[in-house]
């Protein structure tokens, strides 16, 4: 009996960048992959797009906020390698390649402050051109979840919890995003007995994976492991045997 496997950012290799359109096909391509999932932002010309956590903080050493700099110019960015040279999507772009694969959507909505309203609307839009994806939303900001949570949709709708977001647990949601470093903090059973499901977010560690291989089978179908971790990709990987880059 296994858990889902979601790929944050796609299947990565030494030359495919996180959040590309390779990345995408390759893990579209990979049996023991699940589903994916990205992190979204609105730019300054209201485009949605997705960025790895490495280059979201690399912009950020230069602006203060991501929805000051237009999509022309994040297309300039190389966020492959030099033998790979790859440009970050657009929300567009993802579900393009998602529409005809039978894989999990995991999304989450950060906060863009006073225009979290415009931006979650500009997302929404985008979802139902492809209703036929089995999508998963999520977020960190309560205002954003509730905005979600009143917007008469289908896809579950999750919170996001982290040392900073704690009190986010206790907020009742259709799952829970939970940071490894969380499991010793929070009891993931007991959301479990209330019918919803978990995802353990940042399994990037071997033995990270073989701890929750060990204490949670009992509960497997029941969680979600994302990872950005996964390499090797090859379909006689099985599980629990994942290798970690």
């Amino acid at each position: 009996m296994n858990f889902n496997i979601i790929a944050d950012g796609g299947a990565v290799t030494k030359h495919t960048g996180a959040n590309t359109r390779d990345s995408i096909i390759l893990g579209l391509n990979t049996p023991y992959i699940d589903g994916f999932k990205f992190k979204l932002y609105k730019t300054k010309d209201n485009e949605i797009i997705s960025l790895s956590d490495d280059i979201y903080q690399l912009i950020l050493e230069h602006i203060n906020r991501i929805d000051e700099i237009p999509l022309h110019t994040f297309l300039a960015y190389n966020i492959g390698t030099k033998v790979q040279h790859q440009q970050i999507l657009t929300l567009k772009e993802i579900l393009k390649l998602f529409h005809t694969y039978q894989k999990d959507l995991v999304l989450e909505f950060m906060d863009h402050q006073e225009d979290n309203a415009l931006y979650t609307d500009l997302i929404l839009l985008e979802l139902r051109k492809y209703p036929n994806i089995k999508y998963y939303l999520e977020t960190k900001n309560q205002e954003i979840f509730e905005y979600l949570t009143s917007s008469s949709l289908s896809y579950p709708i999750g919170l996001v919890v982290r040392e900073d977001s704690l009190e986010n647990y206790n907020i009742d949601a259709s799952f829970y995003d939970i940071a490894t470093a969380l499991l010793r903090v929070v009891n993931i059973r007991d959301r479990i007995r209330d019918g919803k499901f978990i995802m353990i977010d940042q399994v990037n560690f071997e033995e990270t994976f073989d701890l929750i291989y060990q204490e949670y089978q009992d509960i497997f179908p029941y969680i979600f492991i994302i990872t950005s971790k996964i390499s090797n990709i090859n379909q006689d990987v099985h599980f629990p045997n994942v290798r970690f880059s």
